[in-house]
């Protein structure tokens, strides 16, 4: 995106300042959202194994599996984003002349992969995997950050489409197929 591009988007946000504001919030709490779920859904499957052990079943191995699993395959696609974003270190959107993104950043570099699109889309393919109706609601998060992301200017579209497509495709495959 040029900085003319952007600058339009931002004149938009400008001229509308409850939406600039709520872009602002959106964009500094929303992702906390699913790292804050996360933790959760892991409580939530372990309690499930303690009841299946509990009651002596032979299910709670495979569900103990199902637990390394939600475990290792976010873990593994957080390091492998992390590693690609440092080995391209595209330059943000921002660091072009006259970009002047809704949120202030000094971070260079490091645009591609968005790790916060990677992590929120594999997280919410994690949800998916364990509780449908909660993962769609994590997909539909994820797409939001996606969105604010590039409207405060700190990441361009393919930084944020690629990030996400990273995330759940690595995800599904991790989560249903290995």
């Amino acid at each position: 995106m040029t900085p003319e591009q952007y600058r339009k988007i931002r004149d938009g946000l400008d001229a509308r300042p409850t939406l600039r504001q709520l872009v602002l919030f959106c964009n500094h709490w929303l992702p906390a959202v699913p790292f804050v779920c996360y933790p959760v859904l892991l409580v939530i499957l372990n309690v499930q194994w303690f009841a299946l052990l509990q009651v002596g079943s032979a299910a709670a191995l495979d569900f103990m599996q199902q637990i390394a699993r939600a475990i290792l395959v976010p873990g593994i696609t957080f390091w492998f984003g992390t590693a690609l974003r440092a080995r391209l270190d595209r330059p943000r959107p921002y660091e072009q002349p006259g970009f002047v993104p809704l949120v202030a950043k000094e971070t260079k570099g490091h645009s591609f992969p968005s790790r916060h699109a990677l992590s929120a889309a594999v997280l919410a393919m994690t949800w998916l995997r364990f509780f449908p109706a909660v993962g769609v609601a994590m997909v539909i998060i994820t797409l939001l950050i996606c969105a604010l992301r590039v409207l405060v200017g700190v990441h361009s579209v393919p930084d944020v489409l690629f990030g996400a497509a990273l995330g759940f495709g690595l995800g599904a495959v991790g989560m249903w197929l290995l």
